[in-house]
């Protein structure tokens, strides 16, 4: 398996087939993150597949400042935000979901679809902190750099972020 760097450069040097085997070794990364947001097959696949477009029309731009991982979860990101303004679904904890709550048995798939949507109630900045270190697993320097705020900026957001879920929790379950 060739090293991202590698590829990037072949792909830049017209090799189209490594850009492929770049995508190939990203393509799980990028779907996962996307779904655990999107929740719908359909719409994380059409996300996939913009994604990708943008890092082949980018992908002469990129100055290995950092790793392509990195640049590809901005990349990801900035996806994901402008699908939530597009869809404008950043009012997840709307009636709906507090009937759901109040009627449907809390087995472990229904309190993380739970988790999910309260997540995507919080501002970018938080939402986009926790998803990075919560279910990418993370550490808030690389955050930081994804982000391009400083380390100790991700951690605040983070705390301000679990602190708002547990507001959004304690309202959900309450109603």
């Amino acid at each position: 398996m060739l090293d991202d760097k590698t590829l990037i450069i072949e792909f830049l040097d017209g090799d189209v087939e490594s850009f492929n085997t770049l995508i190939l070794q990203h393509e799980s990364l990028v779907y996962g993150m996307i779904f655990q947001v999107v929740r719908h097959k359909e719409d994380t696949e059409d996300l996939c597949q913009d994604v990708f477009v943008k890092v082949y029309f980018k992908l002469k731009r990129f100055r290995f400042e950092s790793t392509f991982k990195t640049w590809l979860y901005r990349i990801v990101i900035n996806s994901i935000n402008n699908y939530f303004r597009k869809q404008k679904l950043l009012t997840w904890l709307g009636q709906d979901l507090k009937e759901e709550l109040a009627t449907e048995e809390h087995d472990n798939s229904t309190k993380k679809d739970t988790i999910y949507k309260m997540t995507n109630k919080l501002p970018n900045k938080q939402r986009n902190i926790v998803l990075l270190r919560i279910y990418q697993d993370l550490p808030f320097k690389t955050i930081g750099n994804i982000l391009s705020i400083s380390e100790n900026s991700a951690k605040v957001s983070f705390y301000k972020g679990k602190e708002n879920l547990m507001e959004y929790s304690k309202i959900s379950y309450a109603k």
